[in-house]
């Protein structure tokens, strides 16, 4: 599990990244770092990262994580929805399940410092939630715009925090990481790249000490069906990488 900490954080922080399906890599991760024995203050993720480093960062173990992503089916994110104006699905299971492995706690509460990155839809900036319900800022942090419909945090329409921050390496700065390890899947878009080089955006000139590329092979980020081999892939990239350092 992630290391409690008292005061402000200090130390290492660890940024997971958005990728759907290929986000249950980060459970392989976060075993090897257990393993390796770095003690992590401060966690921070965008979408499938944000779901899995708040999970760990409320205190469960890596072990029901992997347990419960091998297990997991796309009912257990959503439902058709009824009236599909904002999403096609209904995120009603998604909430469901997070609330009965996590419960109804708020971030501050956590036992380590924990921040998802959300977009809030009006203006398409990148935000950082860092206090109030944890389910919730989940939720909008993997609101992919389309299929899951937008989260209200704190009055404000977000979706997923990968349209403008897929890998939030500036929220862990702004936590007080001192270094941070930050793990995605690959090459940045131009795009996404030109985005964050702009004058406001958080991320500009910002980098991790530590960066670990996860190849997700041939598993498609919408199946479940390379679960496994991605949760091994995410360990033994990770261990190698961390082997190195």
């Amino acid at each position: 599990m992630a290391t409690p900490h008292s005061g402000t954080p200090t130390g290492v922080g660890l940024v997971l990244a958005s990728g759907a399906a290929h986000g249950a890599a980060h459970a392989g991760v976060l075993r090897a770092i257990e393993e390796a024995g770095i003690e992590v203050s401060v966690v921070t993720g965008t979408s499938a990262g944000a779901l899995i480093g708040g999970v760990w960062a409320a205190g469960i173990s890596e072990e029901r994580i992997t347990e419960r992503l091998l297990a997991v089916q796309w009912a257990d994110f959503g439902s058709t929805a009824i009236s599909p104006r904002l999403g096609l699905l209904d995120t009603t299971p998604f909430a469901r399940n997070f609330e009965e492995l996590v419960g109804d706690l708020l971030i501050e509460e956590l036992p380590t410092t924990f921040g998802a990155v959300v977009t809030e839809l009006g203006s398409a900036t990148p935000r950082l939630v860092s206090s109030g319900p944890l389910a919730a800022a989940v939720r909008a942090s993997s609101a992919v715009p389309g299929l899951f419909p937008p989260v209200r945090v704190d009055g404000v329409l977000c979706v997923d925090g990968a349209v403008v921050s897929p890998s939030p390496v500036w929220a862990a700065h702004r936590l007080g990481a001192q270094r941070i390890i930050a793990v995605g899947f690959g090459e940045t878009s131009r795009w996404r790249r030109w985005f964050e080089s702009r004058p406001g955006h958080p991320a500009r000139g910002l980098r991790a000490d530590l960066t670990i590329t996860i190849d997700p092979g041939g598993n498609s980020a919408w199946s479940a069906v390379g679960v496994p081999d991605l949760i091994d892939r995410g360990y033994r990239t990770t261990r190698d990488a961390l082997k190195e350092l």
